[in-house]
């Protein structure tokens, strides 16, 4: 088992990308401490419930990332409860999609306080505990492909997952003298998304892989970023989405069709 004997810390785990990862990292010896928000708290529950199931050693918290304060006061839980952090995977989102003259002020905070900045706060108190530590550690952001190839007019969907990528290659500079490797996991589309037939045929027709993800196509590259494997892997952006930015299929479900413009 390739994470036996590693704490890691999943933020955002009641997500199904967060729940696949921590399923996964149970399955290598990963003893886990899951977070998410409150309002998930129920769906929280239940991924630990699962995951706990296997005898493996879980703890959860709900706390809200995008405050520092309640940030540091999940460091100290996690700490108490496990004495030592190894690996942080970060999977929060404030997703928002529609149209851009739709956007309204608060979806936009949402969007960064969520997909970034609660990004940012844990890279940060996460890896000072890791730096006093001294034995390294490895920081995982899950992003998105849109961070690369825009997010047809959802503007705060593809602006966080774009910070994303950037904090990670700061951090990935600040933190590497201490060890601490950050690299970010860019997922594509999946199965589970909502697509028009018109829109889910334009996918296919384009993907090299000739199929839609699903959530634990993440799996294995998660796994791999936390190991010793992948000591050498740094600042980087590892795309995890069948050939979906080597094929540019982005996303114009919302491409204008009114010309002039005549809305609200």
């Amino acid at each position: 088992m390739r994470l036996e004997n590693k704490v890691a810390v999943i933020t955002g785990a009641g997500t199904e990308f967060g729940k696949a990862i921590a399923i996964g990292y149970a399955r290598e010896g990963a003893s886990l401490y899951l977070h998410d928000f409150a309002e998930s708290e129920r769906k929280l529950a239940v991924v630990a419930r699962d995951v706990g199931s296997s005898g493996h050693r879980v703890a959860t918290g709900l706390y809200d990332l995008t405050r520092a304060d309640e940030t540091a006061a999940m460091v100290k839980d996690v700490l108490e409860k496990f004495g030592v952090v190894d690996v942080l995977v970060n999977t929060t989102q404030g997703g928002w999609h529609g149209k851009f003259f739709e956007c309204r002020e608060q979806d936009w905070d949402k969007a960064l306080d969520r997909g970034l900045k609660a990004y940012f706060l844990t890279c940060q108190l996460f890896g000072k505990e890791m730096a006093r530590r001294g034995k390294g550690g490895k920081i995982i952001n899950v992003t998105s492909i849109v961070g690369a190839l825009g997010s047809g007019q959802a503007v705060p969907w593809g602006s966080a997952r774009g910070g994303v990528n950037s904090l990670t290659a700061a951090v990935a500079q600040a933190l590497g003298p201490y060890g601490i490797n950050c690299t970010a996991l860019a997922r594509g589309a999946t199965d589970s998304t909502s697509y028009s037939e018109a829109a889910k045929a334009e996918r296919l027709r384009r993907l090299p892989k000739g199929r839609l993800g699903r959530e634990d196509d993440i799996v294995g590259p998660a796994i791999f970023l936390a190991t010793p494997d992948s000591d050498w892997v740094t600042g980087s952006i590892v795309y995890c989405d069948g050939g979906y930015v080597t094929a540019a299929a982005t996303d114009d479900e919302y491409r204008p069709t009114e010309f002039p413009y005549r809305g609200p």
